[in-house]
Protein backbone atom coordinates (compact mmCIF):
# COMPACT_ATOMS: atom_id res chain seq x y z
CA UNK A 1 0.00 0.00 0.00
CA UNK A 2 1.67 3.36 -0.90
CA UNK A 3 1.67 6.56 2.02
CA UNK A 4 -1.48 8.05 0.38
CA UNK A 5 -3.93 5.13 0.60
CA UNK A 6 -2.58 4.60 4.38
CA UNK A 7 -3.60 8.59 4.95
CA UNK A 8 -7.11 7.82 3.31
CA UNK A 9 -7.68 4.84 5.59
CA UNK A 10 -6.73 6.75 9.10
CA UNK A 11 -8.83 9.39 7.33
CA UNK A 12 -11.52 6.93 6.99
CA UNK A 13 -10.93 5.49 10.18
CA UNK A 14 -11.09 8.90 12.00
CA UNK A 15 -14.43 9.93 9.88
CA UNK A 16 -16.12 6.85 11.36
CA UNK A 17 -15.27 7.12 14.82
CA UNK A 18 -15.79 10.98 14.50
CA UNK A 19 -19.90 9.98 13.49
CA UNK A 20 -19.67 7.58 16.80
CA UNK A 21 -18.76 10.09 19.04
CA UNK A 22 -22.02 9.60 20.62
CA UNK A 23 -21.43 6.00 21.62
CA UNK A 24 -18.56 7.09 23.46
CA UNK A 25 -21.05 9.92 25.18
CA UNK A 26 -23.62 7.63 26.28
CA UNK A 27 -21.39 4.89 27.74
CA UNK A 28 -19.78 7.91 29.74
CA UNK A 29 -23.18 9.06 30.69
CA UNK A 30 -24.20 5.66 31.56
CA UNK A 31 -21.00 5.12 33.57
CA UNK A 32 -21.30 8.36 35.63
CA UNK A 33 -25.19 6.93 36.38
CA UNK A 34 -24.05 3.72 37.90
CA UNK A 35 -21.22 5.34 39.70
CA UNK A 36 -24.05 8.04 41.47
CA UNK A 37 -26.20 4.61 41.87
CA UNK A 38 -23.22 3.18 43.50
CA UNK A 39 -22.50 6.19 45.82
CA UNK A 40 -26.29 6.96 46.50
CA UNK A 41 -27.84 3.53 46.90
CA UNK A 42 -24.93 1.36 48.19
CA UNK A 43 -27.33 -1.15 50.05
CA UNK A 44 -29.24 -1.77 46.51
CA UNK A 45 -25.46 -1.90 44.80
CA UNK A 46 -24.40 -4.46 47.36
CA UNK A 47 -27.46 -6.61 46.96
CA UNK A 48 -27.41 -6.36 43.19
CA UNK A 49 -23.74 -7.93 43.43
CA UNK A 50 -24.98 -10.46 45.94
CA UNK A 51 -27.47 -11.59 43.02
CA UNK A 52 -24.77 -11.60 40.48
CA UNK A 53 -22.29 -13.37 42.02
CA UNK A 54 -24.83 -15.59 43.02
CA UNK A 55 -25.39 -16.60 39.43
CA UNK A 56 -21.90 -16.57 38.48
CA UNK A 57 -21.41 -18.99 41.24
CA UNK A 58 -24.62 -21.28 40.31
CA UNK A 59 -23.55 -21.67 36.28
CA UNK A 60 -20.00 -21.83 37.12
CA UNK A 61 -20.99 -24.76 39.18
CA UNK A 62 -23.39 -26.28 36.89
CA UNK A 63 -20.37 -26.36 33.90
CA UNK A 64 -17.77 -27.20 35.86
CA UNK A 65 -20.01 -30.18 37.37
CA UNK A 66 -20.93 -31.23 33.52
CA UNK A 67 -17.34 -30.83 32.36
CA UNK A 68 -16.48 -33.20 35.19
CA UNK A 69 -18.32 -36.26 32.98
CA UNK A 70 -16.25 -35.66 30.17
CA UNK A 71 -12.82 -34.98 31.88
CA UNK A 72 -11.71 -38.67 33.37
CA UNK A 73 -8.24 -37.11 34.46
CA UNK A 74 -9.54 -34.56 36.33
CA UNK A 75 -13.40 -35.60 37.22
CA UNK A 76 -13.24 -35.85 41.28
CA UNK A 77 -11.59 -32.43 40.93
CA UNK A 78 -14.02 -31.06 39.07
CA UNK A 79 -17.09 -32.50 40.99
CA UNK A 80 -15.93 -31.26 44.01
CA UNK A 81 -15.47 -27.71 42.70
CA UNK A 82 -18.59 -27.27 40.44
CA UNK A 83 -20.54 -28.94 43.63
CA UNK A 84 -18.84 -26.58 45.88
CA UNK A 85 -19.98 -23.66 43.74
CA UNK A 86 -23.60 -24.50 43.31
CA UNK A 87 -23.75 -24.83 47.71
CA UNK A 88 -22.13 -21.36 47.87
CA UNK A 89 -24.51 -19.78 45.00
CA UNK A 90 -27.29 -21.39 47.19
CA UNK A 91 -25.90 -19.78 49.99
CA UNK A 92 -25.93 -16.50 48.59
CA UNK A 93 -29.00 -16.34 47.47
CA UNK A 94 -30.16 -17.75 51.20
CA UNK A 95 -27.70 -14.49 52.13
CA UNK A 96 -29.72 -11.96 49.64
CA UNK A 97 -33.11 -13.21 51.98
CA UNK A 98 -31.94 -12.60 54.97
CA UNK A 99 -29.88 -9.69 54.61
CA UNK A 100 -26.39 -10.62 55.00
CA UNK A 101 -25.42 -10.46 51.40
CA UNK A 102 -22.42 -7.72 52.48
CA UNK A 103 -21.11 -10.13 54.91
CA UNK A 104 -21.27 -12.66 52.24
CA UNK A 105 -19.01 -11.08 49.64
CA UNK A 106 -16.99 -9.12 52.30
CA UNK A 107 -16.67 -13.02 53.23
CA UNK A 108 -15.65 -13.53 49.51
CA UNK A 109 -13.28 -10.80 48.83
CA UNK A 110 -11.44 -11.79 52.07
CA UNK A 111 -11.09 -14.94 51.97
CA UNK A 112 -9.78 -14.17 48.20
CA UNK A 113 -7.38 -11.07 49.73
CA UNK A 114 -6.08 -13.74 52.15
CA UNK A 115 -5.29 -16.29 49.95
CA UNK A 116 -3.70 -14.10 47.41
CA UNK A 117 -1.60 -12.31 50.27
CA UNK A 118 -0.28 -15.76 51.66
CA UNK A 119 0.81 -17.11 48.36
CA UNK A 120 2.33 -13.89 47.17
CA UNK A 121 4.23 -14.00 50.79
CA UNK A 122 5.30 -17.39 50.27
CA UNK A 123 6.35 -16.39 46.87
CA UNK A 124 8.49 -13.46 48.02
CA UNK A 125 9.90 -16.03 50.77
CA UNK A 126 11.18 -18.21 48.17
CA UNK A 127 12.63 -15.48 45.88
CA UNK A 128 15.71 -14.56 47.86
CA UNK A 129 17.70 -12.13 45.81
CA UNK A 130 14.46 -11.38 42.81
CA UNK A 131 14.50 -7.70 42.33
CA UNK A 132 10.70 -6.51 43.76
CA UNK A 133 11.31 -9.30 46.62
CA UNK A 134 10.40 -6.31 49.01
CA UNK A 135 7.70 -5.23 47.13
CA UNK A 136 6.10 -8.10 46.76
CA UNK A 137 6.04 -8.78 50.40
CA UNK A 138 4.80 -5.21 51.11
CA UNK A 139 1.46 -6.07 48.92
CA UNK A 140 1.29 -9.34 49.98
CA UNK A 141 1.08 -8.26 54.03
CA UNK A 142 -1.13 -5.33 52.70
CA UNK A 143 -3.41 -7.29 50.98
CA UNK A 144 -3.37 -10.13 54.39
CA UNK A 145 -3.82 -6.95 56.60
CA UNK A 146 -7.17 -5.85 54.71
CA UNK A 147 -8.91 -9.29 54.75
CA UNK A 148 -8.41 -9.19 58.79
CA UNK A 149 -10.20 -6.00 58.65
CA UNK A 150 -12.86 -7.10 55.82
CA UNK A 151 -13.37 -10.20 57.73
CA UNK A 152 -13.69 -7.68 61.04
CA UNK A 153 -15.40 -5.21 59.65
CA UNK A 154 -17.89 -6.92 56.48
CA UNK A 155 -20.42 -4.33 56.13
CA UNK A 156 -18.44 -1.30 56.42
CA UNK A 157 -15.70 -2.45 54.53
CA UNK A 158 -17.70 -3.66 51.44
CA UNK A 159 -19.94 -0.31 51.34
CA UNK A 160 -16.52 1.55 51.71
CA UNK A 161 -15.22 -0.97 48.27
CA UNK A 162 -18.58 0.09 46.34
CA UNK A 163 -18.55 3.51 47.36
CA UNK A 164 -14.67 4.02 46.09
CA UNK A 165 -15.75 2.21 43.00
CA UNK A 166 -18.73 4.54 42.38
CA UNK A 167 -16.40 7.34 42.69
CA UNK A 168 -13.70 5.64 40.35
CA UNK A 169 -16.86 5.49 37.73
CA UNK A 170 -17.79 8.78 37.83
CA UNK A 171 -14.25 9.97 37.12
CA UNK A 172 -14.41 7.27 34.20
CA UNK A 173 -17.39 8.50 33.17
CA UNK A 174 -16.58 12.02 32.76
CA UNK A 175 -13.53 10.91 31.33
CA UNK A 176 -15.53 9.61 28.58
CA UNK A 177 -17.74 12.09 27.92
CA UNK A 178 -15.11 14.79 27.59
CA UNK A 179 -13.05 12.65 25.44
CA UNK A 180 -16.69 12.04 23.35
CA UNK A 181 -16.53 15.78 22.56
CA UNK A 182 -12.80 15.49 21.71
CA UNK A 183 -13.27 13.17 19.18
CA UNK A 184 -16.02 14.79 17.31
CA UNK A 185 -14.55 18.10 17.52
CA UNK A 186 -11.15 15.90 15.84
CA UNK A 187 -13.05 13.95 13.18
CA UNK A 188 -15.07 17.59 12.32
CA UNK A 189 -18.70 16.10 12.85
Amino acid sequence: MSTTSDSLAERDTLAALGRSWWLLLAAGALTVILGLACVVWTDKTVTLLAVLFGLYLLVSGILTLAQSFSNAANRGLLAISGILSIILAVYCFKAIHNDNQAELLALFIGLAWLLRGIIQFLVALQSKGADGRGWLMISALLLIVGAIVVFVYPSLALGALVSISGIMLIIVGLSEIATSFQVKKLAGA
